[in-house]
């Protein structure tokens, strides 16, 4: 018995196209299963869930972004602040300068008011800082 080898080509060409027309066939059903299972099915109150979660990420995300943004704003306070802090402790020293110069005026307006006190109107052409 002698089988043209066109016959088997052509015989294989047939059971190949087959299994795989199966395989395409059954892969379409179960995808065709899944998507009436989404539109009506019991998938319908998980996908609802996930589209609430997915509203509280994007809450949440919006949340974050404006605690990051504050966030550069406060940093950029915190900096001026001890900006400030740096000038004040200068305006301090200088208020304890001025204090001290203002306190030794006032010791030289005591002793000039005192001398004045003190001496006749012949007397008043002497140093009074003496």
């Amino acid at each position: 018995m002698n089988i043209d080898s066109r016959v088997l080509t052509v015989l294989l060409f047939l059971i190949v196209q087959s299994a795989t027309g199966i395989w395409w066939a059954s892969n379409l059903s179960s995808e065709v299963e899944r998507v009436a299972g989404v539109q009506g099915g019991q998938h319908t109150k998980q996908i609802e869930a996930l589209e609430k979660d997915a509203q509280m990420c994007q809450i949440e995300i919006h949340n974050l972004q404006k605690l990051v943004a504050d966030q550069s704003e406060i940093e950029d306070a915190v900096k001026g602040l001890d900006v400030l802090a740096f000038k004040v402790e200068e305006l301090r020293k200088e208020i304890s300068g001025l204090r001290e110069v203002d306190k030794d005026i006032m010791t030289q307006h005591e002793k000039i008011f005192e001398w004045m006190a003190n001496s006749s109107p012949s007397q008043q052409k002497g140093n009074p800082y003496d």
